[in-house]
């Protein structure tokens, strides 16, 4: 007769399953945790600044636009193609009126980020160079396109607008 190897009983039957259990759940946490991690530091991600104050402020935002409409300004932006000596980039705006005649004496204000690092903004005021042209220098490095967005106030009038531009690319 030959003999049946005896069965294994009591824990050491089952004890892989807690390893294999444990091991899952650590998996789980490990792929949470590196989510996370590479979600909160991606400098091509950002949230608009204040997103709820200006939803709540919309129907000042429609107005707004409309005064824009009416008052028929034009912003031309320009970024430099490339770096000065200092490492900033050149941006100048010509503000010019329905009529396109230079809005002289105006307080100019810039909110800007490149569209591949939304992260990393710039906020900054103009310098009246000549009639109605305005000029700021910032360490706006990356080549590529840029949102611009402009406030000009003259006296009680604001202005606002919104630009698109590029530097070069090669």
């Amino acid at each position: 007769m030959t003999e049946q190897p005896a069965k294994r009983t009591g824990i050491r039957a089952w004890w892989p399953f807690p390893g294999i259990v444990f091991a899952l759940i650590g998996m789980s946490m490990t792929m949470a945790t590196v989510t996370v991690v590479l979600a909160t530091n991606d400098p091509s991600f950002g949230l608009e600044e204040d997103y709820f104050a200006k939803a709540v402020a919309w129907d000042e935002t429609a107005e707004q636009t409309e005064l824009n409409a009416q008052l028929g300004w034009k912003a031309d932006v320009t970024l430099a193609a490339d770096l000065d000596g200092r490492g900033d980039r050149a941006v100048t705006v010509l503000l010019t009126d329905a009529d396109g005649n230079a809005v002289e004496g105006a307080t100019l204000e810039a909110f800007c980020f490149h569209n591949a690092r939304r992260k990393e903004t710039f906020e900054f005021g103009f310098t009246e160079i000549a009639p109605g042209r305005y000029s700021a220098g910032q360490p706006m490095a990356r080549d590529g396109r840029w949102t611009v967005r402009l406030r000009a106030t003259v006296g009680d009038t604001v202005f606002t607008h919104t630009a698109h531009t590029w530097t070069k690319v090669d």
